[in-house]
């Protein structure tokens, strides 16, 4: 009779996951009627498998030795079930069809705040039924139960571990989004695009910015400018002397230099100072990506097409941008036409909402991971939103949260040649001298042959280089509370070129380099490990047109805390 009931029990729970599963493809396809059905059976099934769990047998079998351990960790994790279903799914179906995109999608560009502000009412339900149903699997020792029993419970598991925190941090942050979106009032963003073919250790040079004003939800391209629009002779932000002191003089006052340092937060504060030089008004957030970014986001939106008849894709945007735009338009103002074209193109692309909300949340991750988006809001909230979901770009502090080392790349030539550029991280680590050494290995195939003069290294003349020759300004953050103790090479290419200084507290070297076209060139730095306990390693480093592949050796291993899953 127990055995009857188990499967029973089984039965449900499977026939209620696949009608779970089934929502997703109607919420895409629109059809509420469908969904509201496949809501109405789950909750059914569960009901019914939590009714029979519920029942004296179950009771019995959950005090018999060995085997009551499993019967009552499936009598809890259905229980849990059920509690989902009965607490969050009604609520979920709800929330979800309410915020679908072709719902809250507006013409022109821009979201219908109004129904996610409405949706948002369902919040609440939903994360305090999470909490009640955490209760029931908190009493679950999955160390001393079957691994068959195990395996059949243990994704309700994984969807509370994902599920939860997530559900938890959009309650927290969605009225800071919602304001972040202009639901009080009009917000004006700086967008801008860095040029991964000329590398900056933020990325590359911003060389175009769209100014983009939001409404209430709508959005509206404002304005397009470049590194021409603005004066270059002004230092337009104060920053300590040890700090300007690891970057060339023109690094603060040039609008193209200012991603040299990797700290995007001075970066966007820096745009937003020359901004109100310029303009009289305050930014009230700064917004950087690059031509990968895009291609990834082609993917979700699908294609583009130019002014200039060519179609562009996820396959082709980078090149198009990064290469193309000097060999088809060999003067500045035509590129700067073509980079504005391109601009607004994928701007109006986006807008029209006509894409997989999901995708493009998957695709903007990427991005993120590959330390290719960042973001800087004006108001303390909504920067603190921007540093918990991992957006701020800003140089750690401290070793609380993670241990950051950073390597990062300034094309110190005047080139576009990074096109052409691949490099590799390495961190090896020392357990008895207590060291670390980070390692950046740069590949240079850049042809000389069908290359513009205006991506060709204008400075290689004064070093007597081929002007397909990489100069690479390498810079290095040792990790919160540690120094350099050892680098190679010591001075670099260029003796008259190295800088040391200090930034976010950090004790940082830069070094000038040379990588002639079809070599590679290695340096390494060397840092104490800082005392006390370290939280996990990461790797900061400059996102270029390529993936950067970063190991980790064993020898870290056991130095610092595990990483947070």
């Amino acid at each position: 009779m127990f055995a009857q009931q188990a499967m029973s029990v089984q039965d449900d729970l499977l026939s209620a996951k696949a009608h779970i599963s089934s929502i997703t493809g109607y919420l895409k396809a629109g059809d509420s009627g469908k969904i509201a059905l496949a809501g109405d059976k789950v909750l059914d099934l569960t009901r019914a498998a939590d009714t029979t769990v519920q029942g004296p047998l179950w009771e019995i079998a959950a005090g018999i030795p060995l085997v009551g351990q499993n019967v009552d960790a499936v009598r809890k994790a259905t229980e849990a079930t059920h509690i989902l279903a009965e607490g969050a799914m009604p609520a979920g179906v709800k929330l979800l069809s309410t915020l679908r995109l072709d719902k809250v999608s507006v013409k022109g560009g821009g979201i219908n705040l109004k129904p996610i502000q409405e949706a948002s009412s369902s919040l609440p339900e939903i994360t305090d039924a999470f909490a009640k149903a955490q209760q029931k699997l908190d009493g679950i020792d999955r160390t001393k139960i079957l691994p068959v029993v195990d395996k059949a419970i243990g994704s309700l598991f994984e969807i509370m571990d994902q599920a939860g925190p997530a559900l938890e941090n959009v309650q927290h942050y969605l009225p800071t989004l919602l304001k972040a979106a202009g639901v009080d009032e009009k917000r004006t963003y700086m967008l801008i695009f860095q040029n991964n073919a000329e590398s900056r250790s933020g990325g590359g040079l911003p060389a175009a910015t769209a100014i983009v004003t939001v409404d209430n939800g709508k959005v509206k391209l404002a304005a397009q400018t470049s590194t021409y629009s603005f004066p270059r002779n002004q230092r337009v932000i104060d920053l300590p002397e040890d700090t300007l002191r690891l970057y060339e003089p023109d690094t603060f006052m040039g609008f193209g230099n200012f991603t040299r340092t990797p700290d995007f937060p001075t970066t966007a504060q820096t745009f937003d100072n020359l901004w109100f030089n310029t303009q009289g008004t305050r930014l009230d957030g700064v917004i950087s990506v690059d031509p990968i970014v895009l291609s990834h986001m082609l993917k979700v939106t699908g294609p583009i097409a130019t002014a200039d008849g060519r179609t562009l894709t996820s396959g082709n945007v980078v090149e198009a941008l990064l290469y193309d735009a000097y060999t088809r338009y060999p003067i500045n103002a035509q590129q700067d036409m073509f980079f504005a074209d391109v601009a607004s193109r994928v701007f109006d692309k986006v807008a029209s909402g006509k894409w997989d909300v999901m995708k493009m949340l998957d695709q903007l991750q990427i991005s993120v991971t590959e330390q290719r988006l960042h973001v800087w809001f004006a108001r303390p909230a909504e920067q603190a939103m921007a540093v918990q979901l991992g957006l701020d770009g800003a140089l750690a502090t401290s070793n609380e949260k993670t241990t950051e080392v950073g390597i990062f790349v300034n094309d110190a030539a005047y080139s576009k040649l990074e096109y052409f550029m691949k490099t590799k991280v390495n961190v090896t680590c020392n357990a008895d001298a207590r060291t670390m050494t980070t390692s950046l290995t740069i590949a240079n195939s850049a042809p000389l042959e069908g290359m513009t003069k205006y991506q060709l290294g204008v400075r290689n003349k004064r070093y007597g280089l081929l002007r397909n020759t990489f100069i690479q300004d390498i810079i290095y953050f040792a990790p919160p509370g540690s120094s350099i103790t050892a680098t190679d090479p010591e001075f670099g290419d260029s003796y008259a070129d190295w800088r040391s200084g200090v930034e976010a507290g950090r004790d940082a070297k830069s070094i000038r380099i040379f990588v002639p076209s079809g070599q590679s060139k290695t340096v390494t730095f060397t840092s104490p490990l800082p005392k006390g306990e370290l939280g996990p390693l990461s790797v900061r480093y400059t996102p270029t047109v390529t993936t950067t592949p970063v190991t980790v050796a064993k020898t870290c291993d056991g130095l610092f805390l595990p990483p947070q899953r």
